[in-house]
């Protein structure tokens, strides 16, 4: 190892795609997409370095920006760049967890209302 070099770990994510996660977060949270400041705090570099980031992610078409307006970042491909952020993850050894859409569905009854429990006439005493 040279001296002076930078090393980094096995386990650390892209730059590019933390980005590239912060801005989908920040837009299905807000609605909004984040400035590049936002994006820099958020990933602890600087404003111009934030910059560089998104124009990688314009150049690999994840991400387009309309040219003079604020907070115009748009992901093209919502589930695929999930998907290859999850890709991503997984090869460096990361666990991703399947989306919680799916676990926040309310149990099937057939009756399609909650089981009718029975009134109890006499509670017994705890003592």
């Amino acid at each position: 190892m040279k001296i002076g070099a930078i090393t980094r770990s096995p386990e650390a994510v892209p730059r590019r795609d933390q980005a590239l996660a912060f801005i989908i977060e920040r837009i299905a949270r807000s609605g909004t997409s984040p400035t590049f400041e936002e994006i820099g705090v958020r990933l602890n570099v600087s404003s111009t370095r934030a910059k560089e980031l998104v124009a990688q992610l314009i150049e690999r078409g994840l991400v387009e920006k309309t040219p003079g307006a604020q907070r115009s970042l748009r992901v093209r491909d919502v589930s695929g760049s999930r998907a290859l952020l999850d890709e991503t993850m997984r090869r460096l050894g990361w666990a991703v967890a399947q989306p919680m859409g799916a676990l926040c569905q309310p149990p099937p009854f057939p009756e399609r209302q909650l089981p009718v429990i029975p009134p109890f006439e006499h509670l017994p005493d705890v003592d």
